[in-house]
């Protein structure tokens, strides 16, 4: 007579057990989510401050060469700037290309500053290796935490000009410091980049530690990269002859800096940045800061100028 089967015993999870574990792991994820995103952010500024460091070395290479800060190359003020306080004959022989392009041969990149220089001086540009060079990107002038190295769209004579696209910078040299007046801004006290001249180290009465070089400039974020945004339209090789050039990378501290925002029709004048909590400037010492968007206004605009006579302490910004 046949023995009855045992009864196989089988091991599962429940439903019940199943969905505490998926709540787990969902909860987890969240927790984990704010966290990679944090310090993916703490390396892209990272990189920017590098960006910065490697630019303002290059400035002092520059003035080691030239006993002169890179600035004005001929260019027209910038459209929205008045400089009714700061009149001067403007000298039309310093005509090598504008601050980032005359940085270029202290980056490794002296062929493209060349072509650059050439490409916006120059009457027409027709050259295929004119046109080229100004769609090249230099990852150095960009910042990570807004948009990647790469030519974009331009619009309206600088269309006409150079072509469909251009490369862009992210950073702004220091104008000075300003009143804002609705959509203009007068300028109150110069900074390196000054309209006219170049800056030497003997302009720098307030201290090399207590000027702004180089900053992060404002953008409008629904323009990053259809090339709309009034402070972002040339190319960075820019145009000299063309009023409004400079507005692509000169800045002045007549507003607070800001976190980049959506509908800003000011980007064209401020300094500010994609980051969250703050923008990063390098200073005329070298050294790189990241500098709160809380800090003070009379503080910002002190450290744009390169001979207001303001005792600034620095901290007071972190």
């Amino acid at each position: 007579m046949g023995t009855a089967p045992q009864e196989v015993l089988r091991r599962a999870f429940t439903l019940v057990e199943l969905l505490v574990v998926i709540a787990i792991i969902a909860m987890l994820v969240t927790l984990l989510i704010p966290a990679v995103q944090s310090a993916r952010e703490a390396a892209r500024q990272t990189q920017c401050r590098n960006n910065l460091k490697q630019i303002g070395l290059s400035c002092h290479n520059y003035d080691a060469a030239h006993q002169m800060f890179p600035g004005y190359a001929g260019e027209e003020a910038p459209l929205g700037v008045s400089y009714a306080n700061r009149k001067r004959r403007q000298d039309k022989t310093l005509r090598d290309g504008n601050w980032i392009i005359q940085c270029l041969q202290f980056m490794e990149d002296e062929p493209l500053g060349k072509l650059l220089t050439e490409a916006s001086t120059a009457g027409n540009v027709r050259e295929s290796a004119l046109l080229a060079a100004v769609t090249t990107p230099v990852s150095t002038l960009h910042c990570p935490s807004r948009r990647p190295a790469e030519p974009y769209p331009l619009q309206s004579a600088y269309r006409t000009r150079y072509g469909k696209t251009g490369a862009r910078a992210d950073y702004a040299m220091n104008g000075g410091s300003s009143q804002a007046s609705a959509r203009e801004v007068n300028l109150n006290n110069d900074g390196i980049w000054i309209l006219g001249k170049r800056a030497a180290g003997k302009h720098l009465t307030d201290g090399t530690s207590k000027t702004y070089l180089v900053g992060e400039k404002a953008m409008d974020t629904s323009h990053y990269s259809d090339g709309l945004d009034l402070g972002d339209r040339p190319p960075f090789a820019g145009w000299v002859d063309h009023r409004g050039a400079a507005n692509a990378y000169v800045r002045y501290a007549a507003r607070a800096p800001a976190a980049d925002a959506a509908g800003n029709c000011l980007t064209c004048h401020d300094f500010g940045s994609a980051h969250r909590t703050n923008w990063n400037v390098a200073m005329c010492d070298g050294s790189v800061r990241g500098v709160a968007y809380s800090m003070d206004l009379a503080v910002h605009r002190a450290l744009a100028s390169i001979d207001g006579a303001e005792a600034v302490d620095f901290n007071e910004t972190n």
